[in-house]
């Protein structure tokens, strides 16, 4: 069963798994190449997952900066990102494969990982 994000608990413990989570979907979306099968649609899973854990992040306990003291991005710009990735994903594995190309793969995977890159 899916919990959905109202359930989860606002302890520390929450928000180390989700980060890990973010963490994860991060070094899995770097290793879809172009070329693999199925990577469109790879990459919109890994975005739908990101959208997921983004939201299960409790509001008031969002970073205000990153680990290095940049700034990190709010919670609704990265939600975007990843809304767009997933997107455009979706829309390029219910083409033929002859319509993903190495310069759609690159945006597709350049919005993503920078959605999730704050956590890597």
């Amino acid at each position: 069963m899916k919990k959905s994000v109202s359930s989860f608990p606002t302890d520390p413990t929450q928000v180390s798994t989700v980060s890990k989570a973010l963490r994860e979907l991060y070094r899995n979306a770097r290793h879809i190449y172009h070329s693999d099968p199925y990577a469109a649609a790879r990459l919109a899973r890994i975005a739908d997952q990101a959208e997921y854990f983004l939201q299960a992040w409790p509001e008031e306990q969002w970073p205000t900066s990153l680990h290095s003291q940049q700034p990190l991005p709010s919670r609704h710009v990265l939600l975007a990102w990843a809304a767009n990735a997933k997107r455009d994903a979706i829309a390029f594995s219910l083409q033929p494969e002859s319509a993903w190309s190495y310069a759609h793969w690159r945006r597709i995977t350049t919005t993503l990982l920078a959605a999730l890159a704050p956590f890597s």
